[in-house]
């Protein structure tokens, strides 16, 4: 049933993205569009796996990075179909399972959302942008630390693993570093870019923010639990240890390179 949902759904998004952003073909944009599915890929079967708790079960990995550049650089229509050339090539590259259209939909909205957000976002709208990007960031934060202490454990590997107080406390300090590291760069990106380069970067952030809202804290937690009967609360657990450190990595990283590729 979850398949035919998600199938609808992509139809329906393909439908309403080429209705809205008519694609228009040049060979720079399919040029760029080739190389980022690429270096998605590539990107992917370079990730780590860290050990927590004793097992092997925090992945680490910048596939993201290309998916959201894209969505900056390229019309909607573009990045609809590098969503599904990424999700279909991985895996027939190195095919794990039966094909997901869950994973598939997260793929798309990996780079359909920061499309989106960067043509809807007037440049009039930077000093309300600036403003909503920090109360997301702080709900973010305030919201995974709720999460984490409401936790008494939780199972890995068919192991229970007690979520002790210093444990919660010491997320919750990732949580508070984390959102204050993007605090800091947000003044210095302020204090050194134009305005036109900033409001470009503060696009980058929250685009960048919501896709790990949407699909890191929701979507895939729920493929995972669907797909491989992995519990959505353990999945979640994971994710927000794992994002205090990739949300700003991606931020900081990927707006340098977004920088590099402006220029060229």
């Amino acid at each position: 049933m979850i398949q035919i949902i998600c199938g609808v759904l992509l139809v329906l998004i393909g439908i309403f993205v080429f209705w809205k952003y008519p694609i228009k073909s040049d060979t720079k944009s399919l040029t760029l569009a080739a190389l980022l599915v690429i270096l998605a890929v590539v990107l992917k079967r370079f990730s780590i796996m860290i050990p927590l708790f004793g097992f092997e079960s925090l992945k680490i990995s910048v596939e993201v990075i290309p998916m959201l550049l894209a969505g900056v650089l390229l019309a909607p229509g573009y990045c609809f179909i590098i969503g599904l050339a990424v999700d279909w090539v991985g895996l027939i590259i190195a095919p794990t399972s039966f094909p997901f259209l869950g994973f598939t939909l997260s793929a798309v909205l990996q780079t359909l959302i920061p499309s989106i957000i960067v043509r809807n976002i007037k440049d009039d709208y930077s000093k309300y942008l600036e403003k909503v990007i920090k109360v997301v960031l702080v709900l973010l934060a305030v919201g995974a630390c709720v999460y984490v202490f409401s936790l008494e454990q939780v199972t890995i590997s068919k192991q229970v693993v007690d979520i002790t107080f210093n444990i919660k406390v010491f997320i919750s300090v990732l949580c508070v570093i984390m959102v204050s590291v993007l605090f800091m760069v947000m003044y210095y990106y302020k204090r050194k870019l134009n305005n036109d380069d900033y409001h470009l970067f503060n696009k980058w952030l929250i685009s960048v923010v919501l896709v790990e809202m949407v699909v890191t804290f929701c979507l895939t937690p729920y493929c995972l639990q669907v797909m491989y009967g992995i519990p959505f609360t353990l999945s979640l657990f994971i994710r927000v240890i794992k994002e205090c450190i990739m949300i700003p990595v991606n931020i900081i990283l990927g707006y340098t390179i977004l920088r590099v590729i402006k220029r060229l």
